[in-house]
């Protein structure tokens, strides 16, 4: 049902204005674009992007439990309920409303019945696609593959058969062709060229053209004198006399004028060749900025000098959709001198370049960044980062998502520098970083991570067992397993609980044994559940030879019991081909001598495998006595 159709039904108590519902409606968009601008920031496991999240849960389903719909309309620049805005936002870059607009959404519509897991999809659906690039991102084919049961919209149709034109329109002209005007269609034109002309090189005059030329031509010259080439001269004297029809003074008896002469040392000359050399080299919108601060600092109208700013303004603002982020980088430096310039004798200009200032630093600017980045426009990346530093470590969040998409190097090796030097000074920031939707990100970090002092860095892993992507937590678990420490082996503890197979035997496979008596005992307890014979054998080997490894008193007892004890049952001679596994890692003589035992088992499979064991024992202990 659409919601035209939905709406014709209400009646007329329905329709009135509700004051209660409007501001209730108010802030639950609010805090809908909220959600969505921290779900585009941060990382779905951090902390902010969960509060928004749960925040927006509770205030949509509190709401539907009341009213029991939403039904909102969508402007281009705005969100309406009972026909009146709700929420407004005219940075086309960034408005969610003109985001929902733009693909031809008219209407939304939420009903009661919307559960935890709905309103999730709803919300992670609204980021995906707002983080594509403009031309790719289509909310309402994305709606309509998702088929929410509670969610329902309107798109007109005359919008989408619009839109296909479009799009048809573009892909011709990528090709070179162009869409025949309807006006035009299905006409001859006729066009006639004379042979005979096109090749006279003559060029025909309008009528206004000849009489401009005519009247030039009708202009009179001043008459120059015939000495007045001598007049062009330098010596005032010579050229008097020439003027008067004298005789010019001879050079023995003319005065000599006073020469002075300006004699710089050798190290003055090389500086004044440096400024001029520099000067050359200055680019015009360098030289335009030198101007514009040297008008400012002289302007004594505070009126003008704000209109010059807006000037200065308003050449970042198209500097930034260009591209061109020297050029913002230049502005900052030169507002910084202007501030010197003028602080002393005319602090009352200081406000105006603070407000400036402010604005050149808007979080805002970075959309306008991600949408030319979504673009693959060109520009130079070094000189972006250099500008994006300026936001300081609110922006280093931006930085990681660039660094998903720019392929380019050096980018790349600098803002891993950044990163590195914020996680060194606040170990706890690593947790920005790491987010399954930046695998390329998360794996640098990891990098980094791995070389960092163990009792600062080693917590951090931790938020590795929150990911989906096996791949990224089992680089974590190899990255953990070169640390000696505690808390290394609880984390592995905890990876050893994964859903995953791989990462559970990887996490076994890296346990170490540090002294922590107690976890070690557990772990043996573990092995007479269910659960643990349930797992797959490759990772109940890993356990047994890491138990092995320890070469604890009560690990072997375990050892002992399970290898000795005698049964044809598949699960107890799975158990106990482990326990080979961990003989074989303890590596003691009672643990050679129980395998030797083992080699004249009845059991086939046991026997062949303690035999094995043996023989790449005594083949390691002679490769160790060679060496």
């Amino acid at each position: 049902m659409t919601i035209e159709e939905k709406t014709s039904g209400l009646s007329e108590s329905e329709r009135e204005f509700d004051a209660e519902a409007f501001q209730k409606v108010k802030e639950l968009v609010l805090s809908l674009a909220n959600t969505i601008s921290a779900l585009k920031l941060f990382p779905a496991h951090h902390v902010s992007a969960r509060h928004f999240r749960q925040e927006f849960i509770n205030k949509l389903k509190a709401f539907l439990e009341q009213y029991q719909k939403l039904e909102l309309e969508v402007g281009e620049f705005a969100f309406y309920f009972q026909g009146k805005p709700v929420y407004q936002d005219e940075i086309s870059s960034k408005s969610l409303p003109f985001f929902f607009y733009k693909d031809g959404l008219r209407a939304l519509a939420l009903y009661q019945g919307m559960d935890d897991q709905e309103i999730n999809d709803l919300l992670d659906l609204i980021r995906s696609e707002s983080m594509k690039p403009v031309e790719e991102s289509d909310l309402v084919n994305a709606l309509w593959l998702k088929d929410l049961p509670n969610v329902q919209y309107y798109a007109p149709e005359e919008f989408i058969e619009n839109r296909i034109l479009e799009e048809r329109s573009e892909s011709l002209q990528r090709r070179g062709l162009q869409i025949i005007p309807q006006e035009l269609a299905g006409k001859v034109v006729d066009i006639r060229v004379d042979r005979e002309k096109i090749f006279s090189g003559k060029v025909e005059l309008r009528p206004e053209e000849k009489q401009a030329l005519e009247s030039f031509r009708e202009q009179e010259l001043p008459d120059l004198p015939e000495t007045w080439q001598q007049t062009l001269s330098f010596d005032e004297d010579k050229a008097r006399a020439a003027r008067e029809g004298e005789e010019a003074p001879r050079p023995e008896t003319a005065r000599p004028e006073p020469v002075e002469k300006a004699l710089f040392s050798q190290a003055e000359l090389e500086l004044l060749n440096q400024l001029v050399e520099r000067n050359r080299k200055l680019s015009p919108e360098e030289e335009f900025l030198n101007l514009m601060v040297e008008i400012l600092a002289l302007e004594k109208d505070l009126e003008r000098y704000k209109a010059n700013l807006e000037v200065l303004h308003g050449f970042f603002t198209e500097s930034i959709k260009g591209g061109r982020f020297e050029i913002p980088v230049l502005i900052n430096r030169k507002l910084n001198e202007l501030r010197l310039l003028v602080e002393k004798e005319q602090p009352e200009k200081i406000p105006a370049i603070e407000s400036l200032v402010r604005a050149t630093a808007s979080l805002s600017i970075l959309d306008e960044i991600r949408n030319l980045v979504d673009r693959k426009t060109e520009f130079n990346y070094l000189v972006l980062l250099e500008y994006i530093k300026q936001f300081g470590e609110k922006a280093l969040f931006f930085l990681g998502e660039l660094y998903e998409k720019i392929d380019y190097p050096e980018f790349r090796k600098e803002t891993l520098e950044l990163i590195r030097k914020t996680i060194d000074d606040n170990p706890s920031s690593a947790s920005f970083f790491i987010d399954d939707q930046k695998p390329l990100l998360t794996e640098a970090v990891i990098d980094l991570m791995r070389e960092m002092p163990a009792k600062r860095i080693i917590p951090q892993f931790s938020n590795f067992l929150t990911l989906t992507r096996p791949e990224l937590k089992i680089k974590a678990i190899e990255a953990l397993s070169n640390f000696q420490d505690e808390m290394a082996s609880k984390i592995l503890l905890g990876f050893m609980n994964d859903s995953h197979p791989d990462v559970r035997l990887k996490a076994t496979s890296s346990l170490k044994y540090v002294g922590d008596e107690y976890r070690l005992l557990q772990l043996i307890k573990e092995t007479s559940s269910r659960s643990f014979r349930q797992k797959p054998f490759e990772e109940k080997k890993a356990l047994f030879e890491f138990l092995g490894r320890t070469r604890h008193p009560e690990a072997f007892r375990l050892l002992r019991r399970v290898f000795l004890k005698k049964s044809l049952m598949p699960s107890s001679t799975e158990l106990r081909l482990c326990a080979v596994a961990g003989l074989e890692a303890n590596q003691s003589p009672e643990a050679i001598e129980l395998l030797r035992r083992g080699a004249r088992f009845f059991n086939r499979r046991v026997r062949e495998a303690a035999s094995q064991a043996l023989l790449r024992l005594t083949l390691s202990q002679e490769r160790n006595v060679q060496k």
